[in-house]
Order: C-alpha cells, then structure tokens, then sequence
C-alpha cells in the first residue's frame, strides 16, 4: 500500500502567508535649504509678527578734494528694512485605538514617530526653498525666458564662474571663507561634473579642513562649495517643448533670513474623545523664511541632459 503524504496541499488552512513585521520607509533626503538660513533674529524687542532686519545704507564716496577754508556739509545717515512674516505650519495623523491594538509590525509607534518627524524635515527644507525661489536675480542658459531652454540648455563651468563673478561683483560676502555655495539638483550637477571631470573639483574634506561638512556637499568647484538636493526645483516640461526646467542657486552669507516665534516640534495630542480610542501626534511650528540680502541671492534657470526631455 502506498503512503499517504501530509503536505501543505492537505493542510493548506494550516499554511498562512508570512509577512516582514518591520516596514521600510521611502528613500529620503536630508535637510539642505533651511541649513543655509544663516540669519536668525536673536535681539528682538518683544514677541510680535513680522519680524524686521534693519539695515544701514552706506554713505556716498567723499571723493573730491576739501577746501582749506571751508567747512564740510554734513550729511544725513540712512537705513533701511527687509521682514519676514512667520505663518504656522503643521501636520497631524490620527490613530485608532482598534489599529494599535491588532497591527503586526514591530516598532509601530516608532515608526509612525519616525514619518511625522521627517515630514516635519522635509516640509521645513521645501519652504526654505521656496523663500529662494522668490529671491535674487533670475537668469536663464538659454534666453531671458523659462520656455527659452531647449535640451541642450545645460550649464557648464563658465556659466558657473559667471554667477560667482555676480555675487562677487554685487559684493555679497561668501559662504565660508572666500567660497560662495551653490546648491544644484542632481541631475544638474551631473552636467557640470560631467564637462569637468575630476581635475577642477576639490573634496568636502579637503575644503573643510576635514571639518563639518554640510549636508550633501560634493565639492568645490569654481570658487563655491557644491551641495547637491533633490529638492532643487525641478518643474516638469517647464522649458521649450517637453523639456524639464532645473533651478540652479548661487549663495552669499545672509542671502536667507529665518524668523522663528515657536521652533519646529512634535506634538502628541490630547486624547479627548469619550472612549479615548483616537490618539494624534503631529508637528507644529511657527516661523518663516525671507530673502535678506538680494545681491547674496542668484538663480539660473536651466535644463539637463539626463532630464525627460522628450
């Protein structure tokens, strides 16, 4: 008589699908905008919005000869101000009581932590941007206009050294030391390294001494220190055709001014329902960013040869 097996087609009631109890989370990128904002107001006369940066305005060059004779005319001093209004920004999620109760992953609630945390990051970076987006001096690779750039409208190591040459000439102060910093997507940064290869670029390290390194940073080329961001604004088929519209950013010191009432935090919510089931945490903050110095800040509007450009 021939055995009779038991296998997983006998017992298949038995059998359950087996699931990964620890959940992986999307791939990220680090802070790069909102590190940059170097202007912080730490001397104000009391709580209150907006905030304002007071500048003074130069006197004008005494460049002709005094008289003996004569007394100078005295002339009057001036100033000027540039605000930044905070607003209140945040994000929330709820969670049921029946959902922490029967949820199978391991570190849940660390885990749900860990997705409002980085939120909060990756929201704070996108605002720092967007103040940029909407400072300085705008030019173009191809043209004056966005819908100018063609697929070949990418930038090179002379369209680079020209933005350096702008910051210098406006005399905005450098980044560190006598370095300006560029931040660049990095399907743009990919042009520029492409065309130079490695001979004109020097190594984080070496730039800082071995020293702290911001985040990203890829190098120094053409007097600026380089830091790469997939944040970098990128519009879809914004140039001539289908092709992808890339923001390039050249920084002086205090081009980015932040003003903050009440600095980014999370939050963990009341639970204030009758059977206390729902629990929310979120983050909160209350603050803004602005241009400060406009000669600090330069953009340039470009494509890339590895973008969708068709």
């Amino acid at each position: 008589m021939a055995d009779t097996f038991t296998g997983t087609s006998q017992l298949s009631g038995a059998v359950l699908t087996a699931y990964q109890r620890s959940a992986f989370f999307a791939l990220r990128s680090d802070v790069v905008f909102d590190q940059i904002a170097m202007v912080k107001p730490g001397s104000l006369t009391s709580p209150g919005s907006p905030v304002s940066f007071y500048f003074w305005t130069e006197m004008s060059q005494a460049t002709t000869a005094l008289s003996e004779t004569v007394d100078v005319d005295a002339v009057g001093l001036a100033s000027s101000a540039v605000t930044v209004t905070p607003y209140e920004y945040g994000n929330a999620v709820l969670l049921t009581r029946k959902l922490r109760a029967i949820e199978m992953l391991i570190g849940f609630d660390p885990d749900v932590a860990n997705l409002v945390n980085f939120n909060m990051v990756d929201s704070i970076d996108r605002l720092a941007r967007n103040a940029l987006d909407a400072a300085g001096t705008l030019e173009y690779v191809t043209g004056t206009t966005a819908v100018a750039q063609v697929s070949t409208s990418i930038i090179t190591a002379a369209l680079a050294r020209k933005q350096e040459a702008k910051l210098r000439g406006g005399s905005a102060l450098p980044m560190s030391g006598s370095d300006y910093l560029a931040i660049a997507h990095p399907d743009v940064a990919y042009d520029l390294k492409k065309e130079t290869g490695d001979a004109g670029w020097v190594s984080p390290a070496v730039v800082n001494n071995y020293g702290a390194v911001l985040n990203n940073e890829i190098g120094r080329f053409a007097s600026m220190r380089w830091v790469e961001s997939p944040r970098a604004y990128l519009l879809a088929d914004g140039g001539s055709s289908a092709v992808d519209l890339y923001y390039t950013y050249f920084l002086g010191r205090e081009a980015l001014a932040k003003a903050v009432a009440i600095a980014p935090h999370i939050v963990i919510g009341p639970v204030t329902d009758r059977l206390q089931r729902f629990q929310p945490i979120g983050w909160y903050c209350y603050q803004g960013w602005g241009q400060l110095r406009s000669a600090a800040s330069r953009r340039l509007g470009s494509a890339s040869s590895i973008g969708s450009n068709s």
